[in-house]
């Protein structure tokens, strides 16, 4: 059984999602796909990513990544979850880079029940999907927010906000959103960056919580933007948001060099995306031929960069 999903961008709201303000996601082009089987032999995964290139063309462009133990322990469980057999191969070609903030994870995990529930002749909706990715996320996380799995499994632009139950908006561009993402090179987890700003959080709220409330209204007044057409405004809540998150400590050099360089070729805006204290940084285009440039300016800076169109 064959299934995928796509990776992701977080646009606006970041960290901020994670204390029940709004975020706003949008899904890439690009995706993990998996085949999955029966094999006496499982259950066993076989995982391919990029190595060197952000955009691989073909399978000699992917390399064999070795499986974490508890990948597997979580697979497992979410077949047997699903009604799947046990004894399993799945085989995963990621066009995500791994630990670059795009949601690899949550696509994987999001490709992993569709596939699951192909084996074991089920219906996966998306809601299922998400649900079950969820689960496999807290093995990667900790505690994730659940806006990577909403968004993996439901594509578009989505505003997400967190709750029993989570609060997903569908959001309707009014004309194609051109963007650009920059890969630092630098792999950071999401728990490594969300568990140390919850500390300082902790130690603080009356400083820190301010923030993360006015990067939630950054996302849900983006959201408004992305309806209007209007980038202009969006460019600028991108550059006012990776200000705040730097402010919250979880930028990095290789971010701000990836910031820094997108601006300077013109992007409209600029910002980390995902977690943080590594993975990408994204700009936002007038157009495509303007986020072609942008793409050659990154990469002049030895960034690898690749331009990305989210359609309405």
């Amino acid at each position: 059984m064959k299934a995928s999903a796509p990776g992701k961008v977080l646009l606006l709201g970041e960290h901020a999602v994670v204390y029940g303000y709004s975020a706003l996601a949008a899904a890439l082009g690009r995706r993990v796909t998996v085949e999955v089987e029966e094999d006496s032999k499982g259950p066993a995964i076989e995982l391919l990513a990029p190595a060197t290139s952000p955009t691989p063309t073909s399978s000699a462009d992917l390399s064999p990544i070795p499986v974490p133990p508890e990948l597997l322990d979580a697979a497992s469980e979410m077949a047997a979850t699903v009604g799947a057999t046990p004894l399993f191969r799945a085989r995963v070609r990621s066009e995500l880079p791994l630990g670059g903030g795009l949601g690899s994870s949550a696509a994987l995990g999001v490709a992993l029940a569709r596939g699951f529930a192909q084996l074991a002749g089920r219906d996966c909706p998306p809601e299922r999907a998400e649900h079950l990715a969820l689960q496999l996320e807290r093995a990667f996380h900790g505690a994730p927010s659940g806006v990577d799995p909403a968004i993996c499994a439901r594509g578009g632009v989505i505003l997400f906000r967190r709750g029993e139950p989570a609060q997903v908006d569908r959001i309707s561009p009014r004309r194609p959103l051109h963007l650009v993402v920059a890969l630092t090179g630098v792999a950071r987890g999401t728990r490594s960056t969300v568990l140390p700003l919850s500390a300082r959080r902790a130690e603080r709220p009356d400083l820190y919580d301010p923030m993360l409330a006015f990067l939630g209204e950054l996302a849900r007044g983006g959201a408004r933007a992305l309806e209007r057409g209007d980038f202009q405004d969006l460019g600028v809540r991108f550059d006012a948001a990776h200000g705040v998150l730097a402010a919250l400590g979880v930028s990095c050099p290789e971010l701000e060099q990836a910031v820094a360089a997108l601006r300077s070729a013109g992007a409209l805006g600029a910002k980390l995306t995902g977690a943080g204290g590594g993975g990408a940084a994204i700009g936002l285009a007038r157009d495509g031929m303007h986020a072609e440039g942008l793409v050659r300016a990154a990469e002049r800076e030895g960034l690898r960069a690749f331009a990305e169109e989210i359609s309405p």
